[in-house]
Order: C-alpha cells, then sequence, then structure tokens
C-alpha cells in the first residue's frame, strides 16, 4: 500500500513506523486515563508505563536478532544499528514488557494484576493502530484472494485479504468493551483476563485470513484468560455453559441492540455539542460551485 509516508533526504519514514508510534502514544494515553479513573498515582503509573515500553522494545529487539541469529552472527553491529537493520518481534516485546513490569512492580511491593489489568487495556489500544500501521507497510498479509475488496499489498505476489484492517476494527470493538468494565468496578486480574480472551478470540478468528497460521499459540491465550477470569470472579464455568441459552434469547439480543442503539446516539449528539464549542457546523449540504 504506502511503506513510505515521506522521505527527507535520505531519510524514509514508513508508515509502519509511525501508526507503532501512534499505538504507543494511544496505550499510554488510555493508560493515564485509567490511572486517573482508579485514583492512582499518575507520575508513578507513567514511570511505569515507560520504563516497561523500553524494556519492551528491548526483548523485542532480542528475540528478532535470536530469530534471525544466522544473519546477525555474521553482522554483530547490526544488532544495535536498528536504523540500518530494523526489526522487532511482537512476542519478544510482550515478554520483555511483562518481565519489566513484574520486576518493577515486585520492586516498589505493588499488585502485579492490577498492573497487568491497567497495561492490557493499553496494549489492545495499541493493537488497533499498529493493525492499520501493518496495513500501509505490507506486514501480517492476509491470505490471496479475488474479492473485490482484496488490495495488492507490498512484498508479495496477488491480491490480498485486508486481514490487518478487519483486525484493528475487531480489536477497536474489543477495547469498548474493555474500557466499560475497566471503568467499572472489578476483581484485579478481571481485566487482564478480558484481555486475553479478546486478543486471543480475535486472533482466531482471523487466523484463516492470514498467509500463515498460528492456530495453537493463539489458543492457548483464550485459555489462559479463561482460566484467570474464573480464577479472580470465583464463578463456575459448567454454571456459566448450563445457563448460556437462557442467556442468548432474542429478547435480550434486542435489548443489547436497543442500548447500543442509544449509546450511539448520545454519543453523536456530545460530539455535535463539543464542535460547536470550536464553532464548527456539520452540513450535509452540497457546497455551490461556481
Amino acid at each position: 500500500m504506502f511503506p513510505v509516508l515521506f522521505s527527507l533526504g535520505n531519510l524514509s519514514v514508513s508508515s509502519f513506523g509511525v501508526f507503532l508510534a501512534l499505538g504507543f502514544l494511544l496505550g499510554i494515553f488510555l493508560i493515564w486515563r485509567l490511572a486517573r479513573a482508579w485514583d492512582l498515582d499518575e507520575e508513578k503509573v507513567l514511570d511505569l508505563t515507560l520504563l516497561t515500553l523500553i524494556g519492551g522494545l528491548i526483548g523485542a529487539r532480542i528475540y528478532f536478532v535470536l530469530e534471525n541469529f544466522q544473519f546477525f552472527s555474521q553482522h554483530l553491529f547490526g544488532i544495535l544499528v536498528i536504523y540500518k537493520y530494523p526489526g522487532f518481534s511482537f512476542w519478544g516485546g510482550i515478554i520483555g514488557g511483562v518481565l519489566t513490569l513484574y520486576f518493577l512492580v515486585r520492586k516498589k511491593k505493588d499488585n502485579f494484576l492490577q498492573a497487568l489489568d491497567i497495561a492490557s487495556v493499553g496494549v489492545v489500544g495499541a493493537l488497533v493502530l499498529s493493525d492499520l500501521g501493518c496495513f500501509l507497510g505490507g506486514c501480517g498479509v492476509g491470505a490471496p484472494n479475488n474479492l473485490f475488496f482484496s488490495v495488492n499489498m507490498v512484498g508479495v505476489l496477488g491480491k490480498r485479504f485486508p486481514v490487518q484492517v478487519l483486525e484493528a476494527l475487531l480489536f477497536l470493538f474489543a477495547l469498548s468493551r474493555l474500557w466499560s468494565s475497566a471503568t467499572h468496578f472489578h476483581q484485579r486480574g478481571k481485566i487482564l483476563s478480558l484481555s486475553l480472551i479478546y486478543f486471543g478470540a480475535v486472533k482466531l478468528l482471523t487466523s484463516p485470513l492470514r498467509a500463515q497460521n498460528e492456530f495453537l499459540l493463539f489458543f492457548v491465550f483464550l485459555f489462559c484468560g479463561v482460566y484467570i477470569f474464573y480464577k479472580v470472579t470465583k464463578r463456575k464455568l459448567i454454571s456459566d455453559l448450563k445457563n448460556l441459552p437462557k442467556e442468548v434469547t432474542m429478547e435480550r439480543l434486542k435489548k443489547y441492540w436497543y442500548n447500543q442503539k442509544t449509546a450511539l446516539v448520545w454519543n453523536l449528539r456530545n460530539l455535535k455539542k463539543i464542535l460547536r464549542r470550536f464553532n464548527v457546523r456539520l452540513s450535509w449540504k452540497k457546497s455551490r460551485q461556481y
């Protein structure tokens, strides 16, 4: 699509890099907002966030180097020269970030589950924009097909399913549900469990549409999320499965649809009020052409 947004001399600014940076900023903003909502020390939370981010970047680089050890064994200097030999690993970033957060929280004698609850919301928010960056940059490409909305991706032959855009929309929906749960009373660890469930479910849904599938790995995330959820909430999985047919009824679905539609209408009204404060008026009439 658009792997390079613009160039300044010999320096090229990639679309994936820009959206990845925007994703980090969105994640930090969400974490800061949750810290305020939970009446936590905002400066302390932001310090932990930045240090965890640095640890995640180091872990992502180390994991990437190990994955491509044959190349970097012949270019040892390239391990540190990221601008010339770029590359990070998502899984390495997760491992590095979690380990860094664990040691920092343990040192400060804070609650690790609560820290993971906040961090998981930021990660899901960052995934929304990083997936859009992947779509523009040509990473995580979809499977080849000839559907009318398929697109040409950089570095691969044939048209591909825009799975990155679909995944970004699914993560955006997951973020809205997580935010609603995080801003209300919940047990520590519940937001983490829901994040793992949403992450595993989204990845499992989109895996068949990708060129490379990792069903087993994402199923592990889903299983861990379900396990943690029932561990911290003290609910019974068998009881929930028995009551599932009663919960999923046409009347409840209609009520859910009505609530979502009402919330959307109120959000649009609030948006109009905000725009009016800045003297911005919406007009659907076609402008005159002279």
